[in-house]
């Protein structure tokens, strides 16, 4: 099948119909990037998060008997716990 340059070309040869579908499209690829900005930084807040709670279990477990108490005010004051 040969590919014709008129279903390429979007200069002004659009109708008015193809133009507004074109224009719908622009405003929907718009809002789809938007969202996708939106959850990209919600998952990397959310991998930051859990870095964070991976990084306090560990510092909990590792703690000694005596030193925990300490530890958990540490993580309550950096609102891990």
């Amino acid at each position: 099948m040969a590919q014709t340059n008129q279903a390429w070309d979007w200069g002004i040869e659009l109708r008015d119909g193809e133009r507004s579908e074109l224009e719908r499209l622009r405003e929907t690829l718009a809002q789809l990037r938007r969202q996708l900005e939106v959850a990209t930084e919600s998952m990397r807040t959310s991998r930051e998060r859990e870095r964070d709670a991976c990084h306090a279990l560990r510092e909990l477990d590792e703690a000694r008997p005596w030193r925990r108490r300490r530890v958990r005010a540490a993580l309550r004051a950096r609102r891990l716990l």
